[in-house]
């Protein structure tokens, strides 16, 4: 039950960073896409925590061979470099990055801290 909860939380906030970049390239605002970011890092931990009430580790399941998690995050990452060198700042996607390896680090080595 508790899993489907961390699901439900992240797939409403991977839905609305999708709104909010089609939003924020339509009317060409870096808050907008910033807004975005922050609910894609958002749906990205929801998964990270259904998984880790599921019992599973998210972190040794991405850096192991299994192709459609892996692309997931990539995908998602190279959409956001490219979106953010074309129509944004550099800064935004390198902040992005930051942002996420910080994550990865602190859940990484403390799963209960998050």
């Amino acid at each position: 039950m508790l899993e489907q909860i961390g699901i439900l939380y992240s797939l409403i906030s991977g839905i609305a960073a999708i709104f909010l970049i089609y939003f924020a390239l339509q009317k060409k605002s870096e808050k907008i896409f910033l807004l975005a970011l922050l609910f894609l890092i958002i749906s990205w931990s929801g998964i990270e925590w259904a998984l880790w009430t599921a019992g599973y580790n998210l972190f040794t399941l991405v850096f192991e061979p299994i192709v459609p998690l892996a692309s997931y995050f990539v995908g998602w990452s190279i959409l956001v470099i490219y979106l953010s060198e074309k129509y944004f700042s550099r800064r935004d996607w390198i902040t992005f990055l930051i942002v996420i390896l910080t994550i990865i680090s602190i859940a990484s080595v403390c799963m209960d801290c998050l």
